[in-house]
């Protein structure tokens, strides 16, 4: 099942290295966020709603995962 990240670069026709490129840290863990496989420090979850102009939690659950 897709993210709603995924859904959303998909809209924006971005890619997750453009994405990661905004919002800064590392690469690979990024990459996890997006696919819903780990769970987003708060810091990384403000910075990718604001990338995308969208509420935090429109985009992740309250544990901090990716919303499907």
């Amino acid at each position: 099942m897709e993210t709603k990240i995924k859904a959303v670069l998909r809209e924006k026709r971005m890619t997750v290295h453009q994405m990661h490129r905004e919002v800064g840290g590392n690469r690979a863990y990024c990459y996890q966020v997006v696919s819903g496989f780990c769970r987003a420090t708060q810091p990384m979850r403000e910075r990718i709603a604001l990338v995308f102009g969208l509420p935090v939690d429109e985009l992740f659950d309250e544990n901090g995962m990716a919303r499907k």
